[in-house]
């Protein structure tokens, strides 16, 4: 029996994946992340995501928020792998409490699968939502504009923009299962370190990775503001991600200031809630 009208399928997988000369660390490093996102994520989670085939990860979601947050957390984790994706929403044809996200068929799978086609088709943004309704191009041009001006940022600045993330999530609903899993995301992101500086010729890294759980903060619980999305940066921020990473708090001001980290943030934010409107 559905236990719900509609489900929100993940469909994604790695571009280029065969100019990573160790495939089995790639491997590794995909899997890896997987299992930190399906933890933190257990919550929003109907099928954990999985491979499905080659370099392909698919997975179950009860709303289209929770399964972009995943992807946008997850994309974050594996950075400097570039990925694609399409997110479907609809209902399900196949379904069974017992069975994998790979048994499963029906509408949202379609569309999920429609939309990562279109992504390989040459379009320019990775990154598809797929509901069949008039407001998916809505979406769409925002998470476009959005993916545009994250993929400028330079592989350093990227580096200090994921690291905000980690440490003052708008991703993850529940920030304690970040500091839980402290230790894991502390091993993976030194694994990212060592990917970025044998993939990327211009990267040099600046960073000694110290990550404790002091690191982390809770989120703001208060309500939000009926007039503007407020995802601004918040203060001490800089100081952490600069504590953390081992450089200068200077450097990081600059950084954060110049590449609109405040905006980008917000910009995002927006993405998440436009989502979860047409859930």
């Amino acid at each position: 029996m559905k236990e719900k009208t509609h489900y929100t399928a993940l469909i994604f997988d790695m571009v280029e994946s065969r100019k990573f000369k160790d495939r089995f660390a790639l491997q590794s490093y995909i899997k890896a992340a997987v299992e930190i996102c399906n933890t933190v994520f257990a919550k929003s989670i109907c099928k954990p995501v999985m491979f499905s085939a080659g370099d392909e990860m698919q997975g179950l979601f009860y709303t289209a928020q929770e399964a972009y947050r995943y992807f946008a957390f997850f994309s974050r984790l594996v950075y400097p792998v570039q990925l694609r994706c399409g997110i479907g929403l609809g209902e399900l044809d196949v379904f069974s409490a017992d069975w994998m996200t790979t048994e499963l068929d029906g509408p949202a799978y379609h569309r999920a699968r429609e939309a990562i086609a279109r992504c390989h088709e040459g379009q320019e943004q990775p990154v598809l939502f797929n509901s069949e309704s008039p407001g998916d191009r809505f979406i769409n041009g925002f998470l476009g504009s959005y993916l545009l001006l994250t993929q400028a940022l330079k592989p350093k600045t990227t580096i200090l923009y994921i690291y905000a993330e980690f440490l003052d999530s708008h991703l993850v609903p529940q920030w304690e299962d970040l500091v839980t899993l402290v230790a894991s995301i502390e091993a993976h992101l030194i694994q990212q370190q060592l990917l970025c500086k044998n993939t990327i010729s211009s990267y040099n890294p600046i960073f000694s990775l110290t990550l404790e759980e002091t690191c982390f903060e809770e989120p703001d619980s208060t309500g939000g503001d009926r007039l503007m999305i407020s995802q601004s940066w918040k203060r001490g921020l800089n100081g952490r991600i600069a504590q953390t990473l081992g450089i200068r708090r200077q450097y990081v001001d600059a950084v954060v200031r110049t590449n609109n980290f405040a905006q980008l943030r917000t910009f995002e934010a927006l993405i998440v809630e436009k989502l979860q409107e047409v859930t």
